[in-house]
């Protein structure tokens, strides 16, 4: 009888351990990927936010250079060149990284807006963006997970 529950005990408690792991492992996979979406949300405050024909500014950055340089948020939101979200986080660090690519440089249909300028509106149209957010889970240089998510997002602008 003894050897019946001592076998029975070792069962569930190999069960739960494999059940913590997994757990543990879903949620790392949910942290990198809110990671992906906090870098998305980042740039778009940022290109929400600022005077947009102001040399530093990240939409004239993208619109200038096709790019942009720091493409990595710290823990405020702010992009830099290398860094981390958190830092103690399953035992690594959470990266949040952003990757902007300009699809349209000047949609002059720009559908779904109606502009209401007259004539004025030949010289503007829509630019057209797909954003896309990487987040990593990296430990001692190695990255552990990752996560990616898309956004698209248009800007209204004054075409060349």
């Amino acid at each position: 009888m003894l050897l019946i529950l001592t076998i029975v005990g070792l069962s569930a408690s190999q069960r739960s351990t494999l059940q913590e792991r997994m757990a543990a492992n879903m949620h790392l996979d949910k942290m990198t990927f809110s990671v992906a979406e906090s870098a998305i949300s980042a740039f778009v405050a940022e290109a929400n936010t600022g005077n947009k024909i102001d040399p530093a500014h990240v939409l004239f950055e993208l619109r200038t250079t096709g790019d942009v340089v720091n493409k990595q948020y710290d823990l405020n939101g702010g992009r830099v060149a290398s860094g981390f979200i958190d830092s103690n986080s399953g035992g690594g660090s959470l990266r949040a990284q952003i990757v902007p690519t300009i699809l349209d440089d000047c949609d002059k249909t720009c559908g779904g807006f109606s502009l209401g300028l007259g004539s004025l509106s030949a010289n503007i149209g829509c630019r057209n963006y797909l954003l896309t957010g990487n987040g990593q889970l990296v430990k001692d240089g190695q990255v552990l997970k990752t996560a990616t998510t898309q956004l698209w997002a248009r800007e209204i602008t004054a075409c060349n």
